[in-house]
């Protein structure tokens, strides 16, 4: 097994955890501790706004990258 090396994660892959993790914590975690029930609305509500953060912070990640070399 090889060690986990963060350079080797292009900037999609980062984009795409990042969109999934938002995704996740604003459709499902939030409105759970908030006590807001969870619709089928909602859901479909935040698919293209996280899809959309998840590629500027992957943009910006892969901005970052290339400024620091």
């Amino acid at each position: 097994m090889s060690k986990y090396d963060a350079n080797n994660i292009t900037w999609k892959q980062h984009g795409i955890g990042f969109g999934v993790f938002i995704y996740i914590l604003n459709t499902f975690v939030i409105p759970y501790f908030s006590g807001q029930e969870v619709t089928l609305e909602s859901i479909l509500f935040m698919i293209p706004i996280c899809i959309a953060a998840g590629f500027a912070f992957g943009r910006f990640k892969k901005w970052q990258a290339e400024r620091n070399n």
